[in-house]
């Protein structure tokens, strides 16, 4: 019902501004990014690579080293699957043909010609022993989506040069990429709120010693440190690495590179923190709280960092992207894991340069580059979308 002598319009916005002053920050916060939707679009796709990522076990057919040499399956192209019967073309049940290898006559290289004597269906739900996988460290099991009986394979995306799967090896591959970048930017987020609080909130010497700190640790080459550790922590025989036991495989290695990483790269976020809680320690209800007899150490954790929290859940949001590029980057130049026990989205993309391969033969090589630009986008637009959500000039 409308109030006589205003506008519908204007009755909509004087409603709307009663529901809002009657949410909390957070719903606030909430309807906005719902409001975004190239944001909520970002969101969903982040979340559906997570629960790939998280069940990579069962929706890849095969194993994340699992390969074939017999017969030979090296940069072998994705298998076609038909869907219409090959005399009657009537629709049935998705099969596959097994290939045969044969040499081109006038190139010389190697040709996959499919044997259509047999039709292999897929089929659903298939127990495979030889290819186990574990579920967050759960629990294991060897139930696959989808598989073909032997002797055909089924390769979604095509092979390496190995034979390995490369439709597998991408999922599996998510497990590093994505979950390294999240763990890498807490390392960095907590010592930047930590010690970007502490300066801001207590000043004197303590400032100027945390702010020393931060510069030299920002004049440590990141790439340099991390090539150094990847060397020595690599290498059991080093004494290094003897002297902690670390005795490991290559995606532990990496992990840890990664986290000094982090380590290394809080101190941009200790900055703003600390410029931000300067400012805020000033303010009336950090008086109030301190007035009130509340402990330095309450006032900074219930009050000071809190205030800080818009725009540190943008940077967070932000800063994993950078260090998905980064694992990506190490990897292709061979300081990320080894092909030998694990997989990631860098080492795949390596793949496409090895061995002198030109890329117009083998072009799904270059498959794992989409999952890396959609990763990457996502966590941008999720970034943006939550800046806007926050900030309370621009709400709409």
């Amino acid at each position: 019902m409308t109030t006589p002598g205003r506008p519908r319009e204007a009755n909509v916005e004087a409603l709307e501004g009663l529901v809002e002053r009657s949410m909390s920050q957070r719903q606030i916060a909430w309807r906005q990014f719902r409001r975004h939707r190239v944001a909520m679009v970002g969101a969903v796709v982040l979340i559906a690579m997570y629960l790939v990522t998280i069940f990579a076990g069962f929706l890849a057919p095969y194993g994340v080293n699992e390969y074939r040499t017999r017969p030979v399956a090296a940069f072998r192209p994705p298998t076609p699957i038909h869907w219409t019967h090959p005399d009657t073309g009537r629709l049935v049940r998705p099969y596959v043909y097994d290939v045969k290898v044969e040499r081109d006559p006038v190139t010389f290289q190697r040709v996959y010609v499919e044997d259509t004597s047999t039709r292999y269906p897929i089929r659903f739900f298939v127990e495979r022993p030889e290819a186990t996988y574990s579920v967050l460290g759960l629990w294991e099991s060897d139930l696959h989506l989808f598989g073909v009986d032997d002797p055909a394979r089924i390769f979604l995306w095509g092979t390496n040069d190995l034979g390995k799967d490369v439709f597998s090896r991408v999922l599996y591959g998510g497990q590093v990429s994505l979950v390294i970048g999240v763990l890498a930017v807490w390392v960095s987020l907590g010592l930047g709120l930590l010690f970007g609080g502490i300066a801001g909130f207590y000043g004197g010497w303590v400032d100027e010693f945390v702010m020393r700190l931060v510069e030299v640790l920002s004049a440590i080459p990141s790439l340099f440190l991390l090539v150094v550790l990847a060397s020595l922590l690599q290498d059991p025989r080093n004494p290094l690495a003897q002297a902690f036991g670390l005795e490991m495989n290559s995606a532990q290695t990496f992990l840890m590179v990664v986290l000094v990483l982090g380590f290394v790269g809080w101190g941009g976020l200790a900055r703003t923190i600390r410029s931000l809680v300067l400012s805020i320690r000033e303010m009336e209800y950090a008086a109030a709280a301190k007035a009130l007899g509340a402990s330095e150490r309450r006032v900074l954790r219930r009050h000071l960092l809190p205030a800080t929290a818009s725009y540190v859940v943008v940077d967070l949001t932000l800063a994993i992207p950078g260090f998905i590029l980064t694992e990506t980057g190490l990897s292709f130049i061979g300081l990320g894991p080894s092909a030998v026990d694990t997989s990631s989205w860098g080492l795949l993309l390596a793949d496409a340069t090895a061995r002198g391969i030109s890329i117009q033969f083998v072009p799904w090589l270059l498959i794992p580059g989409i999952p890396i630009f959609l990763a990457v986008l996502s966590w941008n637009l999720v970034g943006d979308g939550l800046r806007d959500a926050l900030d309370p000039r621009k709400r709409r």
